[in-house]
């Protein structure tokens, strides 16, 4: 059942929307707060770009079955970009008419914008995590091990972020050793190491990334082991909810820095805001909308 604020492939039918309108797909989608950040900013910008008024940023629950026609539905009524969250990312790729060089490296979108026969594929996730990182951590992954828990979409952005960022190496863990030696294979970079959850190995200056839904609930456990975590690392936590994760728990119980997931929310949204219109939204109104401290 969706909120009363979330369209569906069904109401997304009979609805009609003013030009330039904007939005998330995803499944499952009711606690994205993506909606809140960007309809925040919008409301910002109107004064002195009159051109947004009427646009909102929307919530869509779509399966993933759903997807190649919620995208036709989407053109069809003039909506000039979405963002794709899971389980979107990869099938997306053969959805647009076109892709980044990002999005074609990393092999996910997490943006779409509009063109007058389809949609062009983008990816902001490994860009926004690194913008995330060293504004919590005051340092990107150039010259650091990365740990990468997960192998979907937002993980296959993020690596291959890290890699072109320069870190000194890259180990991958999935619960799928299968899924995680394809994305190392597809990766084809010698810094790139493939195991399993249970075959993790930190180093005391390692950044920690948890791609994996793991921490969306509260109840969630940990995907990397607490006895693990040592000061020196840094632990970046992609999901966010109403309370840290187990994840962030762990760390700060060892005293090793962390962050959730909202700050690289903020930074691939404003970089999607930019492809959609030109212009970086203020940061101060997506800030409140997320409930996010400063680091």
């Amino acid at each position: 059942m969706s909120a009363p604020d979330t369209l569906t492939l069904a109401s997304l039918r009979t609805s009609e929307f003013a030009p330039g309108q904007l939005g998330v797909l995803g499944d499952p989608i009711a606690h994205s707060l993506s909606p809140a950040m960007h309809n925040a900013a919008i409301a910002t910008l109107v004064p002195t770009n009159p051109r947004l008024a009427g646009v909102r940023y929307h919530r869509l629950h779509i399966a993933a079955e759903e997807l190649p026609a919620a995208l036709a539905l989407l053109h069809a009524k003039g909506f000039a970009g979405v963002n794709l969250t899971v389980p979107h990312k990869i099938q997306a790729l053969t959805l647009a008419e076109s892709l980044s060089p990002e999005a074609r490296r990393a092999e996910s979108v997490n943006t779409l914008v509009r063109t007058t026969s389809g949609w062009i594929g983008h990816t902001t996730d490994g860009q926004g995590f690194l913008e995330a990182l060293r504004e919590r951590s005051g340092r990107t992954t150039q010259g650091r091990p990365v740990i990468l828990l997960g192998s979907g979409g937002a993980a296959r952005a993020v690596a291959a972020a890290c890699l072109a960022d320069g870190c000194a190496s890259l180990s991958l863990h999935n619960r799928d050793v299968a899924k995680a030696t394809d994305l190392a294979g597809a990766l084809a970079d010698a810094r790139v190491r493939a195991a399993g959850l249970a075959e993790i190995k930190a180093s005391p200056e390692a950044v920690i990334v948890n791609c994996t839904t793991l921490g969306l609930k509260p109840t969630d456990a940990s995907p990397f082991p607490a006895e693990l975590l040592a000061a020196g690392q840094f632990v970046f936590d992609t999901t966010y909810g109403s309370e840290p994760s187990r994840l962030l728990k762990d760390a700060a119980g060892r005293g090793v820095m962390g962050c959730d997931g909202r700050s690289m929310l903020r930074w691939q949204g404003a970089l999607a805001f930019r492809l959609w219109n030109g212009i970086l939204p203020p940061e101060a109104p997506m800030r409140a909308a997320l409930g996010e401290t400063s680091p």
